[in-house]
């Protein structure tokens, strides 16, 4: 399904490298679900190498975020392929405020309400980057589900979009011989359940 604009983004000792795109400047994100015997896999797709940047302090934080307009998001929700459990609402985790600034010197990030928190099973990103690099989270990778604005200039007016986000540390290795820009995010049917549920009730 399409998603409005995804970002990935790892610092490298002194050097920030990312793949990101945004459907506003023409780029084709993508989120393709699969539901395996085992777990789910979420994959983002069609990320654009970021151009490498010398980080300015305070150290800029890895991340792995992506966006749906809420109202595309509403029309292309029967998109979700169906869950194979059953939602577990235990697994809901306390929200955080992720009201503030996206990055040091970065846009300003309104949000409108936090929907949830859920702990998943793994996140790996992918790049082509020059200098390419994968990047896989260790310890607890946190996945974040809240509604937010959209930065101002992008739109004509600032219109309220669906936001998830990764929380998580990361092993990065340099060198990555695939072609392809993408993140994977792995975790448990009953997790993707109450995502799902969670989304379906936007």
């Amino acid at each position: 399904m399409d998603v409005e604009y995804t970002t990935c983004l790892v610092q490298v000792g002194q050097d920030s490298l990312s793949a990101k795109t945004h459907r506003q400047r023409g780029g084709n994100p993508r989120l393709t679900i699969n539901v395996g015997p085992n777990n789910v896999e979420w994959v983002l797709e069609n990320l654009f190498d970021g151009n490498p940047e010398v980080v300015q302090n305070p150290p800029r934080r890895d991340r792995v975020d992506f966006y749906f307009l809420l109202d595309t998001f509403r029309q292309d929700r029967a998109q979700l392929p169906l869950p194979a459990a059953q939602p577990t609402p235990s697994l809901r985790l306390p929200t955080t405020n992720s009201a503030g600034t996206e990055r040091p010197g970065g846009r300003r990030v309104r949000m409108d309400r936090p929907i949830s928190r859920y702990l998943i099973a793994s996140t790996e990103m992918r790049s082509a980057h020059q200098p390419s690099f994968q990047a896989a989270a260790r310890g607890p990778v946190h996945l974040h589900l809240d509604i937010e604005y959209t930065p101002l200039g992008m739109y004509p007016q600032r219109l309220l979009e669906v936001h998830l986000g990764i929380q998580a540390s990361y092993d990065i290795m340099l060198g990555y011989a695939g072609a392809q820009n993408q993140a994977v995010i792995g975790m448990s049917h009953a997790t993707y359940a109450t995502i799902f549920e969670d989304l379906q009730n936007l």
